[in-house]
């Protein structure tokens, strides 16, 4: 797998093929990853003109890893993002809420072989590997994460939760999170954590 971004298709991937093939006598590549360019403000991001947030300037800003992430991974790779504080401002709302959601489930008691949540849980299951089988298709694996949330609280809501379904739920949200590798599912939550309802 090699990624790169869309304006290095030509001609430098294609000299890299060649370097290395006429080296090695192999194959260099099975699958190329071409990124679209990140933006700022509606501009493509570069250092020369200078519209560029490293990972130091948005920590400094008060800014998470987490929510960095979950903005970057919103949008398909082969998909112009447009990168803006706003959006970290969002991020770290619905990951308050998605923290929530985790400090919700974890608190449900009720007995029960967790049967009410099998359902939601293989269909987010299936909906995420879906998506990420799609070349990689963030947003509909988000989606899936999303309903998963969203199904879990009206169950809650509706005191037919059990704890084996809320745990069911929560083993989806780890499984998840191997790929979204944002959401700390077992992070203990902020004292100010945003409501549940995603």
């Amino acid at each position: 797998i090699h990624t790169g971004g869309v304006d290095n298709m030509f001609p430098h991937h294609e000299d890299e093929i060649a370097q290395s093939e006429a080296v090695t006598g192999k194959k260099w590549v099975n699958y190329w990853l071409h990124c679209e360019h990140l933006m700022v403000d509606n501009t493509k991001m570069s250092k020369s003109l200078g519209n560029f947030y490293t990972l130091r300037d948005l920590l400094a800003k008060g800014y998470t890893g987490r929510e960095v992430r979950w903005v970057l991974i919103g949008t398909h790779y082969r998909k112009k993002l447009n990168f803006s504080l706003t959006a970290l401002d969002q991020a770290r709302e619905t990951l308050g809420k998605f923290s929530s959601f985790f400090a919700r489930m974890k608190e449900i008691t009720a007995a029960g072989d967790g049967s009410e949540a099998a359902a939601v849980a293989e269909q987010s299951e299936n909906q995420f590997r879906t998506a990420i089988a799609d070349d990689l298709n963030s947003a509909g694996a988000t989606a899936a994460l999303f309903t998963l949330v969203r199904e879990g609280n009206r169950l809650a809501d509706a005191g037919t939760l059990s704890a084996a379904g809320a745990a069911k739920l929560l083993e989806c949200c780890r499984d998840f999170d191997r790929v979204f590798g944002c959401l700390d599912v077992d992070a203990a939550p902020a004292a100010e954590e945003f409501p549940a309802e995603v």
